[in-house]
C-alpha cells in the first residue's frame, strides 16, 4: 500500500519511566492496550533502569492484542544469531505480536562504560547491515552457515519456530546509507536524526527540511518495491501544549525549539490540532505510525483514540 494512504497506528516507548515492580509494569501494558495503541515498545540502553526483553516478554503475557517491540535493539549489543533466538521466543509466546526494531548504535558513551569499541560510523553500519541479513535468513527458517566481514556462522538454525514469517522489523533510517538500507530491507522504517560520528544526534536533524531530504531518499529508493515500501514511523520527542513548553537548548533539549517545532518529531497544541498537524505529516511524509515517550501518553491517548484505524 502507498505510505500516505496507509491507516494511523501508534506506540509508546518506555525508557527508565515505569516502576520496576511486576504489578505496576503489568498495569500499564494493560493500559496501553486499553487505549488503543498500537505497539509498547521498550528501549536497549545500558544507561536505562529498563531491560529490553524481559519487558517485551513481561507484557505480552498480561495482554491479548498489543504488538511488543524493541525501540531498538542496538546491534553492537548481542549477537544477531541471540538475538534472532530471542525475538522469535516473544513471537511465538506472544502468539505473533513481536516488532524487532534494530540500529546501528549511536551512544557513544555506553559504549565507553562498557569497554565495547565505538567505531566509525560506516564499520558500525557495515556489521549492522550483515546481522540483519542473518536475523532475517534465520527467522525464515534458514540453517545458515556465512562467512562474513563481522559475522562467521557454521550450520546456525533457529531452532524456534516464530508465529510471523517473518517477523517484522523495524530498521532505523538516520543517514543516506541506513535509510537506503531501510528502504530496500525493512517492513518498518524508524525516521530518527542522524548520528554525529562522535556519538550524538545531530541537532539540525530535527528540522523539516532535514525531514524532506530523507523522505525524498526513500520515496525514490522504495521505487523497486512492489508493496508500498515500508511502513514509515517517527518518535515524537516531545508532546507538548505550545511550542513555548519545549525545552531550551541548554543541555536539556536535542536541538532548539524552533528547529524541533519544524520538524516530525515534536507535536503541539491541543487534540484537535495535534490531529491536523499528523494529518498533514501523512500527507506530506507518508508518516503513519507514530510513537511517544511513555510520560506523554496522557496528552498523546485523545489523539490514538481518534486516529489510530484511520
Amino acid at each position: 500500500m502507498e505510505a500516505r494512504n496507509r491507516p494511523f497506528r501508534f506506540g509508546t516507548v518506555t525508557t527508565a519511566g515505569t516502576d520496576v515492580s511486576r504489578l505496576r509494569w503489568s498495569e500499564h501494558a494493560r493500559r496501553v492496550e486499553d487505549l488503543g495503541f498500537s505497539t509498547l515498545l521498550v528501549a536497549d540502553h545500558f544507561h536505562n533502569s529498563t531491560v529490553c526483553t524481559p519487558r517485551l516478554a513481561a507484557a505480552a503475557a498480561v495482554t491479548t492484542t498489543l504488538r511488543v517491540g524493541s525501540y531498538v535493539y542496538d546491534n553492537d549489543f548481542r549477537h544477531p544469531v541471540l538475538l534472532a533466538r530471542e525475538s522469535a521466543e516473544i513471537d511465538l509466546l506472544s502468539g505473533g505480536r513481536m516488532e524487532l526494531g534494530i540500529g546501528a548504535g549511536w551512544a557513544a558513551g555506553e559504549y565507553a562504560m562498557v569497554g565495547i569499541p565505538f567505531e566509525d560510523g560506516p564499520v558500525r553500519a557495515s556489521r549492522y547491515e550483515e546481522a540483519v541479513g542473518i536475523i532475517r535468513a534465520l527467522h525464515m527458517g534458514t540453517t545458515l552457515t556465512h562467512a562474513g566481514e563481522h559475522y562467521h556462522l557454521e550450520g546456525a538454525e533457529l531452532l524456534v519456530e516464530p508465529v510471523q514469517h517473518p517477523i517484522p522489523l523495524l530498521l532505523g533510517g538516520g543517514g543516506q546509507r541506513m535509510t537506503s538500507f531501510a528502504a530496500r530491507h525493512a517492513d518498518i522504517i524508524g525516521f530518527v536524526p542522524k548520528s554525529k560520528p562522535a556519538g550524538g544526534l545531530d541537532p539540525a536533524e530535527f528540522s523539516a527540511d532535514a525531514f524532506d531530504e530523507k523522505v525524498a531518499l526513500l520515496d525514490e529508493a522504495t521505487k523497486v518495491r512492489d508493496d508500498g515500501g515500508p511502513e514509515r514511523a517517527a518518535l515524537v520527542f516531545h508532546v507538548e501544549r505550545s511550542a513555548d513548553d519545549l525545552p531550551t537548548l541548554d543541555g536539556s533539549s536535542w536541538s532548539s525549539p524552533q528547529v524541533i517545532s519544524s520538524g516530525p518529531y515534536a507535536l503541539l497544541g491541543d487534540t484537535e490540532h495535534m490531529i491536523d498537524t499528523l494529518l498533514e505529516r501523512r500527507e506530506r511524509w507518508g508518516l503513519t505510525y507514530l510513537t511517544c515517550f511513555e510520560e506523554d501518553l496522557d496528552l498523546f491517548a485523545p489523539v490514538v483514540a481518534r486516529l489510530a484505524g484511520h
